[in-house]
């Protein structure tokens, strides 16, 4: 069953074990909805030319109850038709983080390429970190094992985790039990399109980066250089050789640089000094963009892409114990 049928099937599990005293949900109803079911199910498979299973049964007692309560009860009516959890956060998160991108390298180098840029060394070496920390979570049985639920899954499964008001007791009661059941049996779902979203999220920072860089080079006209208190250009020509390799390797036609270009990019660090107007600067905008969408961008949307997969996967066969 899919992820709202099995939604539906866990809240009136959730209702009829909290109604023991069958105040909410009468012999009558239930029978009726088990009547009911039955037939409903068996047209189902019959037009799907399947077999009848307990899927369809199940499917179609839930709904059958559900519609009976909420129109009893219309705010367990409204609280059972909305969508659980917070499902806006999945699409603004990526489309901030693209906004932040484009506004941290806006500020932190307003007129100039640096080539030791702080922002953007530090989105390329937080992602390489990053990946690091998901091989060893792949290759280390202990680092799995930690796994917990949080209340961050809890909000992000369920939404708004209090109980409607004006509710019947056992009805309350039943709303509360599944709420704590939901947000644990949906948690590897919820894990799913976690995941997906930071990927999209952190390869939209990044994107945002590139095309802020891009963006403003068609209105000013950069002044390209680095500076540095404690390295020298044998050492800044060594970090940007092994930066930018995979761009360099995977895209032949971007122009390189020597050592001594590099000596010749260094800002003037005198008194008054004029910092110079070096000419060429798209050639380090190409090579930045293009170890960024290499580095951050690609990767990042290949692990989304697994994690929309498996997100998928998992919404259309949910994973319930029907025993």
């Amino acid at each position: 069953m899919n992820e709202q049928v099995a939604r539906n099937v866990v809240l009136v599990r959730a209702i009829e074990t909290a109604d023991v005293g069958h105040a909410v949900l009468s012999d009558d109803d239930r029978k009726y909805a088990t009547r009911s079911a039955r037939e409903l199910a068996a047209w189902q498979a019959s037009d799907a030319k399947v077999a009848t299973s307990q899927h369809h049964f199940l499917q179609q007692r839930a709904e059958q109850i559900l519609k009976r309560l909420g129109e009893r009860t219309p705010a367990f009516g409204a609280f059972y038709r909305r969508a659980p959890g917070l499902t806006g956060i999945w699409l603004a998160l990526p489309l901030l983080a693209f906004v932040i991108g484009a506004a941290l390298d806006r500020i932190a180098n307003p007129h100039r390429v640096d080539l030791l840029s702080a922002p953007l060394l530090g989105i390329i070496g937080w992602n390489l970190l990053v990946y690091l920390g998901l091989l060893i979570w792949a290759l280390v049985p202990a680092a799995r094992k930690r796994r917990s639920g949080t209340l961050l899954l809890q909000r992000l499964s369920t939404g708004k985790v209090a109980v409607p008001r004006k509710l019947p007791a056992p009805l309350a009661d039943g709303v509360a039990h599944y709420l704590a059941n939901w947000s644990a049996m949906s948690e590897p779902l919820t894990r799913a399109r976690l995941s997906r979203t930071f990927h999209l999220a952190a390869a939209g920072f990044a994107l945002g980066a590139v095309v802020s860089l891009y963006a403003r080079g068609l209105l000013t006209q950069y002044i390209t250089g680095w500076e540095s208190t404690f390295l020298d250009a044998q050492q800044v020509h060594s970090l940007l050789s092994m930066l930018f390799t995979p761009a360099l390797t995977v895209f032949p036609f971007l122009q390189g640089f020597s050592l001594a270009e590099i000596g010749q990019l260094r800002f003037s660090t005198g008194a008054g000094a004029a910092l110079p107007a070096v000419a060429g600067g798209e050639r380090w905008v190409h090579l930045y963009g293009a170890t960024l969408l290499l580095l951050v961008v690609a990767p990042r949307l290949l692990l989304a892409s697994i994690a929309a997969i498996q997100a998928r996967r998992l919404k259309r066969n949910f994973p319930i114990d029907l025993d």
